[in-house]
């Protein structure tokens, strides 16, 4: 069963079940859900050819666009990918090992530190982005450019309001 049947499904059912709720957020939201996992998932396979998983590459990529030469914290890497700190360290250890970034103490804090990408993190960081904006042209090119306005736009009022609401 494809996913758009399966969600037509859920719904359905649930419909059945509970005629009093109106399930139209619901069915945006599990289609929004199968779309992100879908393209996370074939992102991974694709990064696995650099050696890397879609988490690495997200804090590379952070790295990466933060200019030459940057050193950014573990917190400040942490916020701009949103990943917790001590999800962030396991990720940190496998790319220091891989010689992808480096890291140096902290003048300014004695007990932290100071991430850099190196070189070589930088050629992954480089080909990694360009597979990420060619996935997601491949399938954001499904929609036309009145389609992607209108997503944006409705994704961009959700954030505001999930901001404001303190969910995000």
């Amino acid at each position: 069963m494809g996913v758009d049947k399966l969600i037509d499904e859920t719904i359905r059912t649930w419909s059945d079940e509970r005629p009093d709720l109106n399930f139209a957020s619901m069915e945006l939201s599990l289609k929004l859900n199968s779309i992100v996992r879908a393209v996370s998932d074939e992102l991974d396979r694709q990064l696995e050819d650099l050696g890397i998983n879609l988490g690495e590459f997200d804090v590379l990529a952070t790295l990466r666009r933060h200019g030459r030469g940057a050193k950014l914290t573990p917190k400040e890497i942490s916020a701009a990918t949103f990943v917790t700190p001590s999800g962030l360290t396991n990720r940190l250890a496998r790319l220091e090992k891989m010689g992808l970034i480096s890291r140096q103490a902290d003048p300014r804090d004695g007990r932290g530190a100071l991430i850099k990408i190196t070189p070589a993190g930088k050629r992954i960081a480089d080909r990694g982005i360009e597979i990420v904006v060619s996935t997601q042209d491949r399938h954001m090119n499904e929609l036309t450019e009145h389609m992607k306005k209108g997503l944006d736009q409705s994704m961009t009022r959700l954030l505001k309001t999930l901001e404001v609401s303190g969910s995000l």
